[in-house]
């Protein structure tokens, strides 16, 4: 089993926002990690009709850095420049029929910065208390399933080390609430053109924060049928 998570992000409603504004920011007052558990056999069968489809809208070849990257999609940028609006709707709904097919589990964690900053007299960075959620969730998950798992992560933009530390001493020692027993191995960093499950995770988070129109609260409902639930 295989949790490929997404870089987390400082977020507010309505709408995503990358990147990690600190705990005071309070147009953003949320911090998401979301992750995504595929079982191996599913990994391949999602893969194979989603760049299918893909290929069917964006026919290649294509720029080798290309990606499934919602802002862009959604706002006509990077590689998305020029492509027209249907579709862009195309590609976000081709990843929801994937979804729906196959149902992997989503792992969603989000930390209220001004309750972390209010509760805490020298509260932890948002990075790392949700990454502990996350990796908790996953293991607790894993042994439901009674099978072991491995992470995949996007490029943390120099951050990798100081993941790979605290994710051995989980391993080793536990977090600070629970022993970690069946999540093996260092956590993989790759950059997320190269992966498709990082790039659904993407499309995963982003939506539920992009708005209150009927067409998105749809999409999102899609999401929300495979998101891990209960703490």
């Amino acid at each position: 089993m295989t949790a490929a998570y997404r870089a987390s992000a400082d977020v507010h409603a309505p709408r995503d926002e990358s990147g990690k504004s600190g705990l005071k920011d309070l147009k953003q007052p949320f911090h998401v990690l979301e992750g995504l558990a595929v079982h191996d056999g599913q990994w391949q069968a999602m893969e194979k009709p989603l760049n299918a489809r893909i290929d069917t809208l964006v026919p290649p070849p294509r720029a080798q850095t290309w990606e499934l990257h919602m802002t862009d999609m959604v706002n006509g940028k990077g590689c998305f420049r020029g492509v027209n609006r249907g579709v862009r709707e195309a590609l976000c709904n081709a990843t929801l029929d994937v979804i729906d097919a196959h149902r992997p589990t989503f792992i969603f964690i989000a930390l209220d910065k001004q309750k972390h900053v209010a509760k805490y007299t020298t509260p932890g960075p948002p990075e790392d208390i949700t990454y502990e959620f996350m990796i908790e969730r996953f293991d607790r998950f894993l042994k439901i399933k009674r099978e072991v798992g491995v992470i995949v992560s996007d490029d943390q933009k120099g951050s990798e080390d100081q993941i790979r530390r605290a994710h051995s001493r989980y391993r080793r020692g536990g977090t600070s609430w629970s022993k970690i027993d069946h999540i093996i191995e260092t956590p993989f960093f790759a950059p997320s053109h190269w992966s498709r499950m990082l790039q659904v995770v993407d499309m995963a988070t982003w939506l539920p924060h992009a708005g209150q129109t009927d067409e998105l609260r749809l999409r999102v409902e899609r999401i929300e049928r495979a998101l891990l639930r209960g703490r």
